[in-house]
């Protein structure tokens, strides 16, 4: 059976809009609700309100900038927008959320299992608590109208589609990231211009995100939705807040051997690189099945 036709492209229809005006554009859309939201939220902080204010604050002003915004830019060139992105109906949503948290959880528990045999870590207390798991529960809730939903749409759906229209799949992979990366330089710029606190972006944040991007890629490539994306980034941002990270609000605490190893080893070797080898793996596999299928139907012809 054929799937869902999470992947047409944006193109698809595409007669009054260039690809790199849909790039810009969409670019555009994000960096200046990023700007907005951001420059507002450190307003209202300064004046003393708290944090998770704040930061449900940014997230509704981004989710209201971005959204309505990519939905109309989008419309211009397909009936079926959102769709033409990547982002399947509702209904198809659930189970590729799962199957992208499903991966982030198989890729992290593995790198904690590794790294405590190793003798690298080892995990000394528990901290499960009602006012942990709400803080928890409440952070995902503004990071998917934050960063996961808006961010997808704009990067790994309506940037990838154009890139991938104009230069075929392979080279938009290694495009998307870069444009990714631009738009927090780019909105860090303008915090310093308009006498905001920038945000710093050092070459551990760039690489960081340049590998986070790609790995969000290849899911998208792969599993052609948005969705599995949005699941897997979701749940690695709960997972490097409440897990990894040894913040003060965390679900256990755990000793390492040389400080700064765990993070190292389970949210960059692990949780992306390893992620990007197996989905690189499982992207290449599949093309040599299609191509062999193909050959094999052309002998019985």
């Amino acid at each position: 059976m054929q799937q869902e036709k999470d992947c047409v492209q944006v193109s698809s229809g595409n007669k009054r809009m260039k690809w790199w005006t849909m790039v810009l554009s969409s670019w555009g859309i994000f960096v200046m609700g990023l700007f907005i939201s951001t420059a507002v939220g450190q307003t209202v902080s300064h004046a003393g309100y708290s944090e998770p204010l704040v930061h449900a604050l940014q997230a509704v002003l981004l989710a209201f900038i971005v959204l309505p915004s990519l939905y109309w830019l989008l419309k211009k060139s397909n009936n079926r927008p959102f769709l033409a992105i990547g982002l399947s109906s509702v209904k198809r949503a659930v189970p590729r959320l799962i199957s992208g948290a499903g991966l982030v959880v198989f890729l992290t528990g593995s790198g904690f299992a590794i790294a405590e045999w190793l003798g690298w870590i080892r995990i000394t207390e528990f901290h499960i608590s009602m006012p942990l798991i709400a803080i928890a529960l409440l952070n995902v809730v503004v990071a998917f109208f934050y960063e996961a939903f808006p961010e997808e749409l704009t990067f790994r759906g309506a940037v990838y589609s154009a890139l991938s229209d104009r230069f075929g799949r392979i080279f938009a992979l290694f495009l998307q990231p870069v444009v990714f990366v631009l738009a927090p330089v780019t909105v860090s710029g303008l915090h310093l211009i308009a006498g905001f606190e920038a945000a710093a972006i050092t070459l551990d944040y760039v690489i960081l995100l340049v590998t986070f991007g790609s790995v969000l890629q290849l899911l998208r490539l792969v599993t052609n939705s948005l969705w599995t994306s949005i699941g897997f980034h979701l749940t690695y941002l709960f997972s490097s807040r409440f897990i990894v990270l040894q913040r003060e609000a965390r679900f256990f605490t755990y000793d390492e051997i040389e400080p700064g190893t765990g993070e190292l080893f389970i949210i960059f070797m692990m949780t992306l690189l390893l992620g990007i080898v197996i989905l690189i793996s499982v992207a290449v596999v599949r093309k040599l099945t299609t191509v062999r299928h193909n050959k094999e139907g052309c002998n019985h012809v």
